[in-house]
């Protein structure tokens, strides 16, 4: 009697198990997209998301301090193609809400003046380190980068833009938190100058609270 019953419990297989749901990576500031937000950066993620700990839905958006970098890099070594080659972006997403899941995006994007001059961004009287604030939940904060490892120079600098999004209706917004903007901003582009070995840190002050207010 045995064997047909272990004949029969053969050939009926195993029964299929429900793949398992994906899981979500939950990390601390200083772990999504590592580098980029320590000291005042991380603090202010915290703040803005109101969040201890960050979710890494997409290890695309994850990318740290030194794969932005190299992005950087790679954008300006391509000369006059610099405005058709890949931007970085980093999204850090904090618990989720009844409504919402806080998420902020950084986005980098490279200029150089062998782009041209358009319009919009940046001129050619663009230079120097620049905070500007948008409507809605954006801040853009642009630097300078002169850099052996580049290839740039004082004359040709890679022009360095990042843009902060904040993603969420129930967020405070930029009016309330403004300082945190800056400091998420400054912490990640600080980042991204030393990486590169930007002269003078590409003109970024040691505190986020020492840069323009414009």
């Amino acid at each position: 009697m045995l064997v047909p019953m272990a004949a029969v419990g053969c050939s009926g297989g195993t029964p299929e198990r429900p793949a398992p749901a994906p899981t979500v990576a939950r990390v601390s500031a200083d772990q999504v997209c590592a580098g980029l937000f320590t000291g005042d950066g991380g603090k202010g993620l915290e703040r803005v998301l109101e969040s201890t700990e960050f979710r890494l839905r997409n290890q695309k958006w994850n990318p740290d301090a030194r794969a932005v970098a190299q992005v950087m890099e790679d954008a300006y070594r391509s000369g006059n193609r610099i405005r058709e080659m890949p931007q970085a972006v980093c999204e850090v997403s904090g618990s989720e809400k009844e409504l919402h899941v806080p998420t902020v995006t950084l986005q980098f994007t490279a200029f150089s003046l062998y782009a041209g001059d358009p319009a919009d961004f940046p001129s050619g009287s663009d230079r120097g380190v620049r905070v500007a604030s948008s409507p809605g939940k954006f801040m853009h904060l642009s630097y300078d980068c002169v850099s052996s490892r580049v290839g740039s120079t004082p004359e040709v600098p890679l022009r360095i833009k990042i843009l902060l999004h904040e993603e969420w209706d129930e967020s405070k917004g930029g009016d309330v938190l403004r300082a945190d903007y800056m400091a998420i901003n400054h912490s990640a582009g600080l980042a991204v100058a030393k990486e590169l070995r930007c002269a003078d840190d590409g003109g970024l002050p040691a505190r986020a609270a020492d840069l323009p207010t414009g």
